[in-house]
């Protein structure tokens, strides 16, 4: 019964987005779950007021009870004589070798389709959106939704979630969104002058020879609370000159709540009896986790143990370089 009201739905709710964006859709699959159904859309752009006006014209068409006919056709061909405007997976249809059942929702969608359905929408009570998400970059969504004493329960989930980020917020109903919007900006902000703050900070530190020759430097820094993206730039930038012999071993802490410690261990081209990726694997017996390539490895280490960590591996790469 609920999987017959869930897909008669679904058909109600894309006729909705295709009348919105003026084009046929194609619906890839439609899940059925315990608490909830997914339909699987292909479509390039989806914005989250076309769902929700999708979602209004569903329950208004629920609430005036559009009724719903089923009609069978020989062929896909005779289905489209009848029905120009058909939407159709033809390809899953193809193989069925069946006749062509189309469904009708008076004066709104018709699709080809084999599921069992509501002889009246109506029958659905209440249709709810719970969740839009984009899948990869295949020009497809994921659309959960809910139907009747389903979507009623979802109803009163979602709002005592929002409820909880409310006080949490310090907010209200009709203050919430503009709230977030202010943190969002704020973070935004944060995390620029964090990234300025570290880029400062690692154009400070000052090289140390590491041989008599005075060819070979050695970038060592023990770091806390600043950008990891800017870090591993850094350490990019400073390994990635073919001319210089550079070994940049940086470590960073977070923050004081952080048991670990984030290890950045990398070399230039020019010093290839150092692999990086080995000498990282050997410190196992530390609890360090991690590796990479020969010329940059990434890890962690309990932040207790970086001092032991960055003695064993300055030790190691002073007898590769004799």
């Amino acid at each position: 019964m609920h999987n017959k009201l869930a897909h008669t739905a679904e058909h109600a709710f894309i006729g909705a987005l295709q009348q919105i964006l003026g084009i046929t859709l194609e619906v890839r699959k439609v899940e059925h779950h315990e608490k909830d159904s997914n339909a699987f859309i292909r479509l390039s752009n989806l914005d989250l007021q076309t769902v929700t006006d999708a979602q209004g014209k569903v329950n208004s068409l629920i609430q005036t009870g559009r009724k719903i006919k089923t009609y069978s056709f020989e062929t896909m061909d005779d289905a489209k004589k009848h029905f120009p405007n058909l939407r159709a997976n033809e390809t899953r249809i193809g193989l069925s070798n069946q006749p062509i059942r189309v469904i009708e929702i008076e004066g709104h969608d018709v699709a080809a389709c084999a599921m069992d359905h509501a002889s009246n929408l109506s029958e659905c009570e209440f249709f709810l959106v719970t969740r839009v998400s984009r899948i990869g970059g295949a020009g497809e969504y994921e659309i959960s939704f809910a139907v009747q004493n389903q979507a009623k329960e979802a109803s009163i989930i979602l709002s005592q979630k929002i409820l909880k980020v409310c006080q949490s917020l310090g907010a209200n109903m009709n203050t919430v969104e503009n709230t977030v919007k202010k943190l969002i900006e704020e973070r935004t902000m944060y995390e620029e002058k964090l990234k300025r703050l570290t880029l400062g900070y690692l154009d400070n530190i000052k090289p140390t020879a590491m041989d008599d020759s005075g060819k070979i430097y050695l970038i060592q820094e023990i770091l806390y609370g600043l950008d990891d993206e800017e870090i591993l730039s850094f350490v990019g930038k400073k390994t990635s000159e073919s001319r210089e012999r550079n070994v940049v071993m940086l470590i960073h802490i977070p923050s004081d709540k952080e048991k670990n410690a984030a290890v950045v261990f990398a070399r230039s081209p020019l010093l290839s009896q150092i692999d990086c990726n080995k000498l990282f694997r050997q410190l196992s017996s530390l609890g360090a986790k991690g590796g990479g390539k020969p010329d940059f490895a990434v890890g962690v280490v309990s932040k207790d143990k970086k001092h032991q960590l960055t003695n064993y591996l300055l030790a190691e790469i002073r007898k590769l370089l004799k």
